[in-house]
């Protein structure tokens, strides 16, 4: 996704810095699914923020390590942008489930980075469950998500 950032703008002149820097950037695989503003407050959402999926509906959601919903386990990564969606609200969106993503251009909620631990319960029935501490990376990259640092100056990524 392009973006442009205005700089200076005067009546003598303009600069502006672009970024047409890419998200996803070779292989990827997407899928569609039914996306919900759980924020509490209409909200936007930018391409590359991290998703998850609520376990009783079935609905994408912006992924958050301190839920319990199922949406603390990413599932994959917005393709585009949502503007303006009014809470509760849902809209068809698509997003990447696997291929390679540039790390510094992922979305996450609140104060969570790719180092943000997120426990994990095997088991539902209490004294045998099992617990695990995953970091957030580890979560995305079993799901076949090849985190990368940057565009590779390739044919095939830069077409």
């Amino acid at each position: 996704m392009s973006n442009v950032t205005i700089v200076n703008s005067t009546s003598n002149q303009f600069h502006a810095d672009y970024d047409i820097s890419k998200i996803f950037v070779f292989g990827n695989r997407y899928q569609q699914a039914s996306f919900i503003n759980g924020t509490g407050a209409q909200a936007s959402f930018a391409a590359g923020t991290v998703v998850g999926r609520i376990a009783a509906t079935g609905k994408i959601t912006i992924c958050d390590s301190t839920a319990t919903d199922g949406s603390q386990f990413p599932i994959g990564i917005l393709k585009t942008a949502i503007t303006d969606l009014a809470n509760a609200a849902s809209i068809d969106a698509n997003y990447c489930l696997k291929g390679d993503v540039v790390a510094d251009k992922l979305v996450f909620s609140g104060a969570e980075t790719l180092s943000t631990v997120v426990t994990v319960v095997d088991g539902d029935v209490a004294p045998t469950n099992t617990t695990y501490v995953k970091i957030m990376r580890d979560l995305i990259q079993a799901l076949g998500i090849i985190l990368v640092d940057s565009t590779e100056l390739t044919g095939y990524d830069n077409q």
